[in-house]
């Protein structure tokens, strides 16, 4: 999170426009912070985050629609991530644009997909304005608390104990992804996968 600090610092909002383009919590919850320590202004974290976001999708939409498929293939990390989205997309067709906004890794390729799909323009357009607000407005809630903590934590312990805070937060949060996200991710895969198999030896 240090880097992301520190590239929010030297770019200010560009910096959130550019990362939530891509995909990135990360710098996004950083200005989160950074506004709750009163170095950025909230509102304006929270509008272009999701404006960042909100073009991020209508660009790889467009791509999608252009040649989807072809770009998937191409490029190493959307072709990676392609097998969990296309199985999110498969089962939660409803609801899959606001579950991949939260799945790190499937944003821009489902984005892609949804181009590929039948689903209209003017319908995914819209559709994404409610998704980017309400995301934006989750993200920084979530940032602008843990900004909170660690100022109180850094008035109360110092820079040792923040340091030590984080390092706990983040060894726990990679194990339970590892113990329970992780797992959960791949059982539904085998079973998508198994569930293919099944029908292409039909």
């Amino acid at each position: 999170m240090e880097w992301a600090q520190q590239f929010v610092e030297q770019y200010g909002y560009w910096a959130v426009f550019i990362w939530t383009f891509i995909e990135g919590e990360s710098v996004f919850i950083a200005a989160a912070a950074l506004a709750a320590a009163g170095l950025l202004t909230p509102w304006k974290v929270i509008v272009v985050a999701a404006c960042g976001a909100y073009v991020g999708h209508i660009v790889f939409f467009i791509i999608g629609r252009w040649k989807g498929i072809a770009v998937i293939e191409a490029i190493p990390f959307l072709k990676r991530h392609y097998p969990k989205a296309n199985m999110i997309l498969d089962q939660y067709a409803h609801w899959s644009i606001f579950i991949f906004q939260y799945l790190y890794g499937t944003r821009l390729v489902a984005a892609i997909m949804f181009g590929c799909s039948s689903i209209g323009f003017a319908r995914f357009a819209l559709l994404q304005v409610v998704n980017c607000l309400s995301w934006a407005l989750i993200i920084y809630t979530a940032g602008h608390l843990l900004g909170m903590a660690g100022m109180a934590i850094l008035h109360r312990f110092g820079v040792a104990g923040l340091v030590v805070v984080l390092l706990v937060a983040l060894v726990v949060g990679g194990w339970m992804y590892f113990r329970y996200g992780h797992r959960h991710v791949r059982n539904h895969l085998d079973k998508h996968d198994r569930h293919h198999g099944k029908h292409s030896d039909e």
